[in-house]
């Protein structure tokens, strides 16, 4: 299944902002008294999830996972 220009769109967002994360780029830092914190802008599990999903989506043929579970 081909993905919307709207989809498209977003997959090329989520993976350029995963790659700002994964290499530090969306990190803040804040300094006060001596102490320094780092603080990230955003889950990258959640983020590699959506990535995932809409290539998922996209890839002819592909499998797209659902709700379908089975229990012994």
């Amino acid at each position: 299944m081909a993905l919307t220009a709207e989809e498209q769109s977003r997959l090329e967002r989520l993976k350029s902002d995963y790659d700002k994360l994964v290499s530090g780029n969306r990190v803040s830092v804040t300094q006060s008294s001596g102490r320094r914190v780092e603080f990230g802008q955003a889950d990258p599990g959640r983020l590699k999830a959506e990535i995932d999903a809409l290539e998922a989506k996209a890839a002819p043929g592909g499998r797209q996972r659902g709700a379908l579970r089975f229990r012994l």
